[in-house]
């Protein structure tokens, strides 16, 4: 039995604790991400049947939609969630909730192991709606029995048979010879109770009646060994842990309790697969794929004296059958080792001597700063370990646009510009566009929005609303939200998709927001009300970006001798049933659909979560087409590098290519566009 801290509630991080026993996972809050971090880690998600949510707000709830989804794939019949009045609100805001889970709701948990209750807090008397109460969870462990050591009892000459399930149970027994064997003798070592606390003081309005609960005082002066408190984790933010109240309440507990702080003050390293990659992936061009911005993890408790921790993502706090910390997952900053290895293959080295010869060759190129597109998700459906789902943030002189908003956008922009720099980011997104309802495309979006708003806040400067181009679909979710949760009506300017794919006066509105560029939506075949969009400034550049689609005439007439084209490509060819029937596209489909458009450029995304780092293509003859990954930024005058690319990206993925084919009979008759592409650059 351990609890472990998937989300440490850093900046971009969810605030989550998962409880674990043999066959049971216990989820207490799961922010955004949560989901990633547990398929990253090969925590079980199907054993995830309880959510425990301290407070009614977004960052409490925003990865549940991954766990559902997760859980729904693989047959789990039912999820139980416990929480204030409103926490069931969650479902209305997830467009492809669907009912083959049951979700119920209870105030209580019992099993063989444990208990957990409530203890809830209500906010001061002026503050209203669903948001009025917080809970704090208490988790009573129960007294266990060690386990019957059988060669013990075969030591001690106790036959097979009911006296080794009295002494199992505690009992001690006579043999027939008259002999008396003590229980304790044959039983490993007794597991005592335990009680944890999960608490949550949400805000300023909730802060007197929690430090005044009653029934956390039983805990902090304990009348008997079963009200002892062996660990606290604060879900509190940063203000109102560090307030004189908080602490002198935190100083009423015996001076051998364990504290946990998740908030803002934490280090945000989370993932150690997503470093890693960029790592790797950085060794083949610096700039496209820039290093991610690394923080120091403190892996000592920072008050050694009254066992305060701010914990690192991933740590483990053990509760049997022995009490101790595990850094085991915790993520640790030691690429070198790694990368020297890749560094010293032959194939690898020579693509990198040609991709550096190319570079050189092309000194007499204009460089244009802007547009900057930056790859934040190419998943499609779901996350895996090294692609989150679909986000796209193309910068602009002046602004920036963020194409789709998947769930942990915001914390892959913290991931890639760093805490320092992520509130002018921010600021600087004036467009978000939302291709189509499904909930990969979208999930991010209040989280993005909310974040933005903080940005502006903090920096004293004049807020400046963002337009929101939304399916009708997302838009009546988006006033759900705002019913629900937080009222975000003001800070936004709505804009429905089918009303820009014609020019009228609602671009006249909409420029005020973008400025001097073209914006159009398209009409593509995916579900209902599914939109492309093409942007374009001038003379100088046209980039369109497919979203969700099946080859499609109308995106091809629109984006016609576009500079850059971003297509979906979810499956590969050999798959074009699946394809037909989810209604997306394959890459033989993109780079048709990219000859019909005379498109300079194509970058392919939004790939399988089966392929891992690596889609599988089969081969094709042309030399504009690059393959997307998470935090990849290109800009106009270095998309002719990305098919150079696929080679080194080949060498250094080859492991994940050969496992793919080996599992995967049906794709193993075919070579995928790397090999080609490979072989394209060694016959130039």
């Amino acid at each position: 039995m351990c609890i472990t801290v998937l989300g440490n509630g850093a900046v971009g991080q969810p605030r989550c604790v998962g409880l674990f026993t043999e066959f049971r996972g216990f989820l207490f809050n799961c922010g955004e991400g949560v989901g990633r971090l547990c398929k990253e880690y090969d925590i079980d998600i199907c054993q995830i049947r309880h959510a425990f949510i301290t407070h009614n707000n977004w960052q409490n709830v925003g990865g549940l939609s991954d766990i559902f989804l997760q859980n729904d794939i693989f047959g789990v019949p039912k999820m139980t969630f416990y929480g204030p009045p409103g926490v069931e609100c969650f479902t209305n805001v997830i467009t492809s909730y669907r009912n083959n889970i049951i979700l119920s709701k209870k105030n209580s948990y019992m099993d063989e192991n444990m208990q957990i209750e409530s203890i809830s807090i209500e906010s001061s008397p002026n503050f209203k709606g669903h948001a009025n109460l917080s809970f704090s969870y208490v988790c009573k462990i129960f007294k266990k029995l060690g386990d019957l050591n059988l060669e013990k009892c075969v030591e001690f000459g106790v036959p097979i048979g009911p006296q080794l399930l009295k002494l199992k149970n505690g009992e001690d027994v006579t043999l027939s010879s008259g002999r008396t064997i003590l229980a304790a003798d044959v039983l490993d070592a007794t597991c005592p109770a335990m009680t944890i606390l999960i608490v949550d003081c949400p805000s300023e309005c909730f802060l007197d009646s929690f430090i005044n609960e009653e029934k956390f005082h039983i805990y902090q002066s304990p009348v008997d060994s079963t009200c002892e408190i062996t660990h606290v984790f604060h879900f509190a933010p940063y203000h109102i842990v560090t307030s004189k109240k908080y602490q002198a309440w935190i100083q009423k507990f015996h001076q051998n309790v364990h504290h946990f702080i998740l908030n803002s003050s934490n280090s945000s390293m989370s993932s150690a697969a997503i470093f890693q990659t960029q790592e790797l992936l950085h060794l083949i061009h610096p700039e496209v794929f820039r290093s991610l911005p690394q923080e120091k993890i403190e892996p000592f408790p920072l008050h050694a004296s009254s066992k305060i921790m701010h914990p690192p993502p991933m740590l483990q706090i053990h509760l049997r059958p022995v009490q101790k910390l595990s850094w085991d997952n915790v993520f640790k900053h030691d690429s070198e080792d790694e990368l020297q290895i890749f560094t010293e293959l032959p194939d690898f080295n020579n693509e990198l001597t040609k991709i550096k010869s190319v570079i050189s060759s092309r000194t007499h190129l204009e460089i244009k700063k802007y547009p900057e597109v930056l790859f934040l998700g190419t998943s499609s459906a779901t996350s895996n370990a090294i692609r989150n789902v679909s986000a796209i943030l193309v910068h602009l002189h002046n602004n920036s646009i963020l194409l789709d908003c998947g769930e942990g956008t915001f914390m892959q922009m913290v991931r890639y510009f760093g805490k320092s720099n992520i509130s002018s980011v921010l600021q600087r997104i004036s467009c978000i566009f939302i291709t189509h309802k499904h909930t990969d495309h979208y999930l991010g979006l209040f989280n993005v929005i909310k974040s933005r708003i903080e940005a502006f806040e903090n920096s004293g400067i004049p807020y400046q609303p963002v337009a929101l181009i939304l399916p009708t679909q997302i838009r009546n979710m988006f006033r759900r939200f705002c019913e629900i949760y937080e009222p975000l009506q003001s800070k936004v300017r709505l804009f429905l998709s089918k009303n820009l794919v014609f020019e009228n006066e609602i671009h006249s509105k909409l420029s005020n927001f973008i400025g001097d560029i073209k914006l159009i939506t398209v009409p593509v075949q995916h579900c209902n009300d599914a939109h492309g969009i093409v942007l374009k400034h001038g003379f100088d550049w046209k980039i369109v970006y497919s979203g969700d689609t099946v080859p499609c005439q109308k995106l091809i007439d629109a984006g016609k001798n576009c500079t850059l084209l971003i297509h979906e490509a979810s499956v590969e060819d050999n798959l074009i049933n699946e394809a037909i029937l989810k209604q997306h596209s394959t890459p033989s489909q993109v780079i048709d659909v990219a000859d019909k458009m005379n498109a300079q450029y194509t970058i392919m995304t939004h790939f399988s979560k089966r392929y891992l780092g690596v889609p599988m293509f089969k081969e094709c003859d042309h030399r504009n087409i690059g393959c997307a990954f998470d935090f990849m930024k290109v800009r106009l005058h270095e998309l002719p590098l990305l098919p150079i690319f696929l080679p080194a990206i080949k060498c250094l993925f080859q492991e994940q290519i050969d496992t793919y084919l080996q599992k995967s009979s049906s794709t193993a008759s075919f070579e995928n566009i790397f090999l080609k592409t490979w072989r394209a650059v060694k016959s130039s």
